[in-house]
């Protein structure tokens, strides 16, 4: 079965009908439903937290009913799962299918079925930020970083962005993450720019299944061999990996005197791992926001499945945050250390908008 770690998204222009996905007959569907299913009871590293005596019975009821709906014909399979999927309230945990609906707001498929609130910003105002890197004032300087997996902000660019950032001789800085929704760990060099101490996270353990390891060695992950060892040496444990590191590096930026992290719903995953890390170690370094973060980190590293039949994709997390409950920020996610109270910019994209200002003055006082 090929398997991939790119996520492919259809946009569609209103809300997406039956009518334009592919005609498949009701076992095709039904084949796609329950595959997904076992696959998810089997490797999805949240399933043993959310599924338990407590939730069983409403788990297996759902889980039947979405079933004989697609069974009767009622629905296709890949909708029953995307609100199979949305009942875990993960939003790791997806179909990777989105739309545009009447507001402009653009949905994930899981989505519509989730109970969770999330702020559609871009149906409030223009929501389109773009990775740049200017002066402010004479004092402080503004990065906006609002992708870990794109070209908006590459690994090459954000170095530039810090070499930019010093040749300014500005004190303060400002990094932008609003709808960083995530991706690689490439920020990186902004933690090593504003750390000032150690500090501790809690790390991650992965769900010891077969078709988890062989994924993870199938795409090449950097630690593959090393939890292939740790699996076979521990085949009766249902989690391997994990541990509290600290955080440390070899010596303290001290080019910048304050910063500020500027976060807004659409903050998720690797981007709320920047600010916890960030958080975590460094003293100079406030975070801002009108809002929390969306809350989308207890359970991550996602494999990239295919339907056997539907041609797309869903997302099942193969790891899980140590300490959760304790250390979960899903429900919640991220508050900011000051709430911005001004109204949403009337526009976010490579201008320096009203907020920025805002934070600018408050570094500068």
């Amino acid at each position: 079965m090929k398997k991939i770690m790119i996520f492919t998204l259809f946009s569609f222009l209103g809300l997406m009908t039956y009518a334009q996905m592919p005609e498949l007959t009701v076992e095709q569907h039904l084949e796609d439903y329950d595959f997904a299913v076992k696959y998810i009871e089997d490797n999805y590293s949240g399933f043993p937290d959310k599924v338990n005596n407590g939730t069983f019975t409403e788990y297996d009821s759902m889980k039947l009913r979405l079933r004989t709906q697609v069974l009767q014909g009622e629905r296709p399979g890949w909708d029953a799962v995307a609100e199979y999927t949305a009942w875990f309230n993960d939003r790791h945990l997806k179909i990777h299918l989105a739309y545009y609906n009447d507001k402009n707001e653009y949905i994930g498929y899981t989505e519509h079925y989730s109970k969770k609130k999330v702020i559609h910003y871009e149906a409030e105002m223009e929501y389109k930020p773009v990775a740049i890197a200017c002066k402010v004032t004479d004092k402080t300087f503004l990065i906006r970083f609002p992708s870990c997996d794109d070209d908006r902000s590459n690994i090459k660019w954000i170095k530039n962005s810090i070499k930019q950032f010093k040749k300014s001789h500005c004190e303060n800085l400002i990094i932008d993450i609003r709808d960083n929704g995530g991706g690689d760990p490439r920020w990186k060099p902004y933690w090593k720019l504003l750390y000032d101490h150690e500090g501790i996270v809690p790390g991650c353990e992965y769900r010891n299944t077969a078709q988890n390891m062989a994924y993870i060695k199938e795409v090449g992950w950097r630690n593959a061999d090393f939890l292939e060892k740790m699996s076979t040496k521990n085949p009766e444990s249902e989690f391997i990996g994990g541990g509290y590191p600290l955080i440390k590096s070899n010596k303290v930026d001290k080019t910048v005197k304050k910063a500020a992290i500027i976060i807004d719903n659409g903050v998720a995953s690797n981007g709320e791992a920047m600010v916890l890390e960030i958080k975590a170690t460094s003293y100079r370094t406030t975070i801002y926001g009108r809002d929390n973060t969306i809350g989308c980190l207890d359970y991550s590293n996602v494999a990239i499945i295919p339907f056997k039949h539907f041609d797309h994709y869903f997302g099942v997390p193969m790891t899980r945050r140590l300490g959760l409950p304790a250390t979960g920020i899903d429900a919640t996610g991220i508050a900011p250390d000051v709430r911005i109270d001004l109204p949403l910019p009337a526009k976010l994209t490579d201008n320096i908008d009203e907020w920025v200002i805002w934070v600018a003055e408050q570094l500068e006082k």
